[in-house]
């Protein structure tokens, strides 16, 4: 489907990752609710527990809760989109007060919020009673764009992101555009910087229609904001339509994640998870041009779609090379290929939309200094913007 042609009245579509289907709505305006209650029926559950965001705006709460009891008795619990209570304390709170408020297997919990509440709510729903059902009501362009589009559920360790988790599908994914209304430009920019990901990595062809499309400032129409989730579903279901769990053809959407993610983990979440994931790609770009996978168009194609993003493209002031390196040793994807001393897993590409795949696998095990060399780049890159 092409950007230029996404429907203006909302979009409908069956997301499905091997055996695994659900529905995945998108909508904007008064009707929404609406279609939100009719929907939400369906389930027939005897109880909601929402899982909110604690910096929402107290009126995107208080209508969820109100439409949703209208159909089932419901509980708000909350919990703090920040990286340091994506952990397991938080959902032990949490799974303590969904058990006093009465839920049971019949109960529905709903993720308000964005990437990193849908995480928490996600994992919450796969423990309680060994899996309950989950709904998705993403209120950041992230959520809506890529982390719904995914079956894992995640918290972090001590030791990095994402380390303790499990795989569980949501029966429902809702979508309100007018949860966008109050969000910073660079919570769109950064959820567009997946997007490029996917641009980069798996949809090459849509490359020239999307620079077209992004905008600097942030500021987009709602049909070119649904045309964007409509174009992540299409990238991120063609990888993942054989590979539910993200293990083999899927992996592509790790691209950019590795340094990304030590980037994120050591600024404490300061660093919106998409820009780090932007400056990520450039990182594996550079290191991939070393390797002779990429030539200077590539990367410079790469740095083109997160300029017209109006995102960062040089990490932020305080992280150094060997800490990002020590976080990336660490890194969750350790252990696809045996462990090599001296090198990291990381996940590149030999030329846009061509994953590099040496002895078939999309891991590719590099010697640290080259990977030094990655990060490095992207702390001159950082160099040369102030010196400018």
């Amino acid at each position: 489907m092409s950007v230029m042609t996404a429907p203006t009245a909302g979009l409908d579509r069956e997301v499905r990752f091997g055996d695994v289907r659900y529905d995945f709505h998108v909508r904007h305006g008064r009707t929404a609710w609406l279609d939100l209650r009719t929907r939400f029926a369906r389930l027939d559950a005897d109880r909601f527990v929402v899982v909110a965001d604690a910096g929402l705006p107290a009126h995107v709460v208080a209508e969820t809760e109100r439409q949703l009891s209208l159909l089932a008795p419901t509980v708000v619990l909350s919990a703090a989109a920040d990286e340091t209570e994506k952990s397991l304390t938080t959902l032990d709170r949490l799974a303590e007060q969904a058990l006093r408020s009465g839920i049971t297997r019949r109960s529905v919990v709903v993720a308000l919020g964005g990437g990193v509440v849908g995480n928490i709510a996600g994992l919450l729903a796969a423990l309680i009673f060994r899996g309950i059902r989950l709904v998705h009501m993403p209120t950041t362009l992230l959520g809506m764009s890529d982390s719904v589009l995914s079956l894992k559920q995640a918290v972090n360790s001590r030791c990095g992101k994402n380390h303790l988790g499990t795989f569980h599908a949501p029966v429902l994914v809702w979508n309100h555009l007018d949860f966008l209304e109050s969000l910073p430009a660079a919570e769109t920019q950064s959820a567009l910087c997946e997007m490029i990901k996917n641009v980069l990595a798996i949809v090459p062809e849509r490359y020239d229609e999307v620079a077209a499309l992004l905008r600097p400032d942030g500021r987009y129409s709602p049909d070119v904001i649904t045309s964007f989730i409509d174009l992540c579903v299409d990238a991120k279901t063609s990888v993942m339509h054989d590979d539910p769990t993200e293990k083999h053809e899927a992996l592509a959407l790790e691209y950019g994640h590795t340094v990304g993610h030590a980037a994120e983990l050591l600024t404490d979440g300061r660093l919106r998870h998409g820009f780090a994931i932007g400056v990520g790609m450039l990182a594996a770009a550079r290191v991939s041009r070393e390797l002779g996978l990429l030539d200077r168009a590539d990367e410079a194609a790469h740095r083109r779609l997160l300029e017209l993003n109006g995102a960062p493209t040089a990490l932020p002031e305080g992280l150094e090379t060997d800490a990002l390196l020590g976080v990336v040793r660490l890194d969750n994807k350790r252990g696809y290929l045996p462990h090599r001393d001296g090198s990291c897993d990381l996940i590149l590409l030999e030329g846009l939309g061509r994953p590099h795949r040496p002895g078939g696998a999309q891991i590719t095990q590099v010697e640290e200094a080259v990977v030094r060399i990655g990060i490095d780049s992207v702390l001159a890159r950082r160099a040369e913007l102030v010196s400018a």
